[in-house]
């Protein structure tokens, strides 16, 4: 059963009220938290610091009085030097150190106090982290006396407040990227709640009052736990229901020409309507597969340090090829399992699917948290690999199921934006927790999301959309051989998906973490620049999905976007720099944006041309193909920077994928322009 194209005009006024007033608090409330916690950081920080420069000036002091009393004088020590130079090296925290003739000048006031700060200087404090802007603390000194006690030099250090800052920088990142996932994971909340609980009742008020301002006199809509609105639609079906009963009595009494006009009055009032079946929309796959992604994703941040602290002499391979070998197996059996998901969405409907799925991610969560080896790991993953193939596979094809064609891409961005929501807050809620309970215990977490997602998934999910339409309980299922002649099929996967793939995989996953530590960038340096890609997809995806929609080329937006993706790399060429890095992954993202919805759009759009086969087919048919890119990117890049630099790799990769993406262009326009005989399509 469709959904309803646009949002009834209640229902926009308080989703879209309630959504963006949720935001605005919640933005609020993040950067004030972000500023108290960073410079009540800095106050903790500073008096500790202050303690270790004053006892290295001790140290420092104590040790050339040492010398003075053993007869050498100050004008002769030698190796000061490379003393203080070897300090600094061992205390970062502390700078300027230096040894220095004749009494120090009046003593400077104590250091700053940053116990009692007003909020305007927490917020110049803040302002400095964001610009990198370190100034000067007041420095410590500490008189050198001779045997005699006279003052013939002094030692001189400073905190170091590059160092602060650095340390302040990282928790505010730290604190930002914990922020917004708990963020993302409450707007989803908030956006499932408010289309359930605020927008649901309303527009079934609407409804059932515009139809009955109409004459309609039938069943109205309603839901269980809808309070006062839905007390009020259930006051109008008892209403109808004894008018309905009433005039049914009539029916019952009269004969001829008046049973006519009664019959004819139940007819135009819809009097013998019962209530509608509940609408589906693409919220109700929403929220259980969200949370199954969180579920599946809690792993992905330490997952090669789990295999390597469990790796055993009897494993299959050696620690460094073990150590990828789950992620590895993991895309395999993606890649093998789709097209069978797909036939089996088909067959068997998304509900039912979308559970049995949950089955084997389960077991498989539940082998990793027993496991002893790194044997039993890749065997525990390749397990969950079949669930989330069956789980995704199955929620995309409720949701397209539920589309319009004027809503495609917006739907699809949706899809996108959850898959990618779980990502980001997956990764940083699994590190905190492996941190706080260890790796296995990550496991067991999931495996209770995996169950909360179940049942929100038989909750919410429809149990008739996706399902069979044929008796006998089976569907037409086009095969993959319908899809292999379809040439515009074809040319979306080999030119636009597969090199997508690539360039995720191959680049983002595999060359930006090796460059990055290349640059002598730290973890938590190279783990925020990855997480900037997911962070820009999830708010500009819809926006660039809105712009397909508009547009009405899918197909055309996604192979502008896949030349430009390849033009994107070419700007790391001549540059050493983790800024540069960084602007390139912004950019890969903003321009990802316009080809991860659009690009379904557009196979769906071409797979329809084909006869026989369904919109599950051709999705199953297109992750495949995006598997066997995921594949071919890492093993791609790593070749390529055995024999070139990692600048000439990138602009190799980008000048490929660009060059790619104008010969996809070029075919395309040649058999727009190409004449066809009458009766035959352009397939």
């Amino acid at each position: 059963m469709k959904a309803v194209g646009k949002s009834s005009g209640l229902e926009a006024y308080f989703s879209s009220r309630l959504f963006f007033s949720t935001a605005a608090a919640m933005l609020m409330a993040a950067a004030l938290s972000i500023i108290f916690t960073a410079t009540e950081f800095k106050s903790s920080l500073r008096p500790l610091l202050a303690a270790k420069a004053e006892t290295i000036v001790q140290k420092v002091g104590d040790d050339i009085e040492y010398a003075l009393d053993a007869g050498v004088p100050f004008e002769s020590l030698r190796g000061v030097e490379e003393f203080l130079e070897s300090l600094e090296r061992q205390h970062p925290e502390v700078g300027d150190l230096a040894v220095l003739a004749g009494p120090p000048p009046v003593q400077a006031a104590a250091a700053q106090n940053d116990a009692k700060l007003s909020f305007e200087d927490r917020v110049s404090q803040m302002v400095a982290v964001l610009t990198g802007m370190a100034g000067k603390s007041a420095p410590f000194y500490l008189e050198i006396h001779d045997v005699d006690g006279v003052v013939v030099g002094h030692v001189m250090a400073r905190i170091d407040e590059t160092f602060v800052l650095r340390q302040m920088q990282s928790l505010f990142f730290d604190s930002l990227v914990i922020l917004v996932a708990v963020a993302l994971v409450a707007l989803e909340v908030v956006v499932v709640l408010s289309a359930y609980l605020v927008a649901g009742p309303f527009r079934r008020l609407e409804q059932a009052v515009v139809s009955r301002a109409s004459g309609d006199l039938g069943q109205y809509q309603t839901a269980r736990g809808a309070g006062e609105l839905g007390r009020f639609i259930l006051f109008l079906n008892n209403a109808n229901a004894e008018l309905r009963d009433r005039v049914r009595g009539l029916v019952a009494q009269a004969s001829g020409s008046v049973r006519k006009r009664l019959r004819a009055l139940q007819a135009d009032h819809a009097l013998e309507r019962p209530a509608p079946q509940r609408l589906a929309t693409i919220i109700d796959a929403r929220i259980p597969l969200f949370v199954f992604s969180l579920a599946e994703e809690l792993q992905k941040s330490f997952l090669p340090l789990f295999v390597g602290e469990l790796h055993r002499p009897t494993d299959l391979f050696a620690r460094d090829i073990m150590v990828g070998l789950p992620i590895s197996c993991f895309m395999f059996v993606i890649a093998v399992t789709t097209p069978f998901a797909g036939n089996l969405v088909d067959r068997f409907g998304s509900r039912r699917l979308f559970l049995f799925g949950l089955v084997p991610a389960i077991g498989g969560y539940l082998m990793c948290y027993l496991a002893d080896s790194g044997n039993d790991i890749v065997i525990a993953r390749s397990v969950t690999a079949i669930g989330y193939a069956v789980i995704v596979i199955s929620s995309q094809s409720y949701i397209a199921s539920v589309l319009t064609n004027e809503n495609r891409a917006r739907g699809m961005a949706i899809f996108v934006g959850v898959l990618m929501a779980g990502t980001m807050c997956g990764t940083a809620i699994g590190a905190i927790l492996a941190d706080w309970l260890g790796y296995k215990p990550v496991f067991l977490v999931s495996t209770l999301l995996a169950l909360i997602a179940g049942g929100l998934g038989y909750a919410m999910l429809g149990a008739n959309v996706g399902e069979p339409t044929v008796k006998g309980g089976k569907k037409k299922s086009g095969g993959m051989g319908a899809l292999l002649c379809n040439p515009n099929f074809v040319m979306i996967v080999l030119f636009c998906a597969i090199p997508a793939k690539i360039i995720l995989t191959g680049f983002l996953y595999l060359f930006v973490p090796i460059y990055l530590a290349n640059l002598e960038a730290s973890q938590s340096e190279i783990g925020r620049i990855m997480m900037v890609y997911s962070l820009i997809i999830i708010p500009i995806s819809p926006l660039a999905s809105r712009f397909a929609d508009r547009l009405g080329n899918s197909l055309w937006v996604v192979i502008s976007a896949t030349i430009l993706s390849g033009v994107v790399l070419i700007g790391l060429y001549q540059s050493e720099s983790v800024a540069r890095v960084l602007l390139v992954v912004l950019a890969l993202g903003v321009v990802h944006s316009f080809i991860k919805a659009p690009l379904i759009v557009a196979a769906m759009e071409a797979a329809e041309k084909s006869a026989g086969v369904t919109r599950t087919s051709a999705l199953s048919v297109l992750r495949t193909s995006e598997r066997i890119g995921s594949v071919i990117g890492p093993v791609l890049v790593a070749a390529m920077m055995v024999v070139f630099s990692h600048e000439i790799t990138a602009v190799l990769l980008g000048l490929a994928i660009a060059l790619v993406g104008l010969v996809n262009a070029v075919i395309v326009m040649s058999r727009r322009n190409r004449v066809l005989p009458e009766g035959m399509s352009d397939v």
